[in-house]
């Protein structure tokens, strides 16, 4: 169990730009699929969000046209990103024509991503200014976390795997304003990796991991246990629409109610601009 209880409250739709983070505590916003908002009282941080082009026609979701222009603007819901994470070089995580256009218009904006992910990038012509404020990260799998600060934000990077033959895929974990936030990318890793990678018993506020990591599996769940300490768990990578396959469980919205139902301290954050806030008390 945490030290310290997690407050979470529900925060009502609406006009995002009217709303700060400030005392309430770090208010937590869904982009698309696993793309993720952190906003703190002076920094906000972006996780797999910054997608202008959509390379798997439609299999995942993307953040519609108004929330992509209010990102790449740097306003709104967007106006205090100054770090942008991401944790893997696939589409559906990231976007290497958006990603610059993202680092032309936000000057104050940097980039947390893995080599493969770099190297795409690249191949979009950045200026040596736009380079400098993109930092690879990739930790050895038997290293434990590779740690940087950027401002207010602590950004810990840790390898876990996206499977045999899968990308490079780094989970991040985030400490904003005493709320520590964990986003795992794509995981297939096992629980002998993830200890390898330094996770064990890693105290984590806010857990965003892909929904199918321990569901119905009894082999991923005890690796769950024993890598997190976990207050709040926040499912994410959930299909933009129904598919054949989810009638086994009763169509989509069975399945997003039984993938919470495994974790009982699971908050739904689901839907573009959806946010809930999370708080220490005192």
């Amino acid at each position: 169990m945490l030290k310290r209880a997690l407050i979470a409250g529900v925060v009502a739709l609406g006009s995002l730009s009217s709303m700060s983070a400030g005392a309430e505590g770090v208010k937590l916003c869904h982009i698309a699929n696993s793309g993720f908002l952190a906003e703190g009282r002076m920094s906000a941080v972006l996780f797999d969000a910054v997608r202008l082009v959509d390379t798997y026609g439609g299999d995942y979701a993307m953040p519609s046209k108004g929330v992509v222009e209010d990102m790449m603007n740097g306003r709104g819901a967007f106006e205090h990103v100054t770090l942008a994470l991401v944790s893997h070089q696939h589409n559906d995580h990231f976007d290497p024509i958006g990603t610059l256009k993202h680092l032309r218009l936000n000057k104050r904006v940097r980039y947390v991503m893995p080599p493969e992910a770099f190297e795409l990038l690249k191949e979009q012509h950045p200026t040596s200014e736009e380079i400098s404020r993109v930092h690879t990260v990739l930790p050895a799998w038997d290293s434990g976390p590779v740690t940087n600060q950027f401002g207010d934000v602590t950004v810990e990077a840790y390898r876990v795997s996206h499977g045999e033959g899968g990308p490079e895929n780094i989970g991040y974990r985030v400490s904003l304003d005493g709320v520590r936030i964990f986003h795992t990318g794509d995981i297939a890793a096992d629980k002998d990796s993830l200890t390898q990678a330094g996770l064990r018993q890693t105290e984590v506020d806010v857990m965003l991991m892909p929904f199918w990591y321990g569901l119905n599996n009894a082999a991923q769940n005890e690796a769950i246990l024993n890598a997190w300490q976990i207050g709040t768990m926040v499912p994410m990578h959930f299909a933009p629409r129904e598919e054949r396959w989810m009638k086994e469980y009763g169509g989509y919205e069975m399945l997003i109610k039984h993938v919470h139902d495994q974790w009982p301290n699971s908050r739904k954050v689901l839907g573009e601009l959806a946010c809930e806030t999370f708080s220490y008390p005192g």
